[in-house]
């Protein structure tokens, strides 16, 4: 699961407890670095992921380093195309010296390190670039030798880009994007799209996003240009699985793990929204995916430990019909494999 790293232990001895073996520490609300000159290393942000890593090795859990912002995002939660970063190539040398210190401070914790995530969603304005400050597979394959100078071993997560397509007001998705990344010629290289389509459906109710309530899983769902869906669509496990191929046929074609860091829907979407979940991960189980639930005890919208159907009722209970469905797959985890190795070998 994605988690916040103001995770305390007690946090990650409640998620080992559910049988869950990755944590996705996402350093959004605590930069690793920070986004106003002169972009200092966050020590105390990078004492409190030495901490997180000590806690998680002891309890048997791996853990995905992830900055999730950079300078140069105006976000620190996502990225835009609009975003100066990908305008000027000094934000990819700020990116470049994270990664280079990063890897060098983190080479040799061992396999309590699944991977580092090089950006979280990145946003460009072509997905079709291979070159230039806009372009992110040019940035993403200069950090992956900024790690690789440094660290042979540990495994590089690389997410696919969004972009608007030039023809009109859709998008490409995550999922239709991925091919457009260059194939991995790094053996240890895991590629990773997120999936929260429908938005109308998984973040329905969320303050500030409006999106009202009420939409139902499997139903009729209105699209979003950005998500590549002009017209409302009849969302079910048929159109699950016809959106997601586009990763699974990548992933064959070149032979390279998919791990879904990212996925949800808002915990009082109910039966509707589990459900949802259910779909999306029977699609990674039988194709031999890595996921991970976003989130665990980060923010209250997602909480699978709180009402599945009361978006007011803010109880942490001791199960919940959600709980026992992740806790069902989490069921299948073997503890002393790291996520994608048998996928890799």
């Amino acid at each position: 699961m994605t988690c916040a790293p103001t995770a305390s232990r007690s946090d990650l001895v409640a998620f080992a407890a559910t049988g869950g073996n990755v944590l996705r520490p996402s350093f959004a609300g605590m930069p690793l670095m920070q986004k106003t000159p002169p972009y200092s290393f966050d020590q105390a942000a990078f004492e409190k992921l030495d901490q997180l890593l000590d806690w998680c090795e002891e309890l048997g859990i791996y853990v995905i380093i992830d900055p999730h912002t950079f300078p140069g995002f105006s976000n620190n939660f996502t990225t835009f195309p609009t975003d100066e970063f990908w305008k000027d190539y000094r934000f990819h040398d700020l990116a470049e010296q994270f990664w280079d210190y990063t890897s060098t401070r983190y080479r040799d914790r061992g396999p309590v390190i699944a991977g580092y995530d090089l950006l979280n969603e990145p946003a460009v304005p072509d997905v079709r670039a291979d070159s230039g400050p806009a372009s992110w597979n040019e940035v993403a394959l200069r950090l992956l030798a900024a790690i690789r100078a440094n660290d042979s071993e540990h495994y590089v997560i690389i997410e696919p880009a969004i972009s608007p397509k030039p023809e009109g007001s859709l998008w490409f998705s995550y999922f239709e994007a991925i091919n457009y990344l260059p194939p991995p010629s790094d053996r240890r290289t895991v590629i990773s799209p997120h999936m929260y389509v429908p938005h109308a459906f998984t973040m329905q109710g969320i303050p500030g996003n409006g999106y009202p309530l009420g939409v139902q899983y499997p139903g009729r769902v209105e699209g979003q240009s950005w998500e590549g869906l002009p017209n409302t669509v009849y969302w079910d496990r048929h159109a699950m699985d016809k959106f997601m191929a586009p990763a699974l046929e990548y992933s064959r074609r070149h032979k390279v793990p998919i791990y879904v860091g990212e996925f949800s829907a808002v915990r009082w979407a109910g039966d509707s929204g589990n459900r949802y979940l259910k779909d999306c991960i029977a699609f990674f189980e039988a194709h031999g995916w890595s996921w991970s639930y976003h989130s665990w005890r980060e923010y209250e919208g997602w909480n699978a430990e709180m009402s599945n159907y009361d978006m007011d009722d803010l109880t942490v209970y001791p199960t919940t019909p959600r709980l026992e469905l992740l806790k069902s797959y989490f069921a299948r985890n073997l503890r002393t494999v790291a996520p994608w190795t048998a996928h890799t070998s």
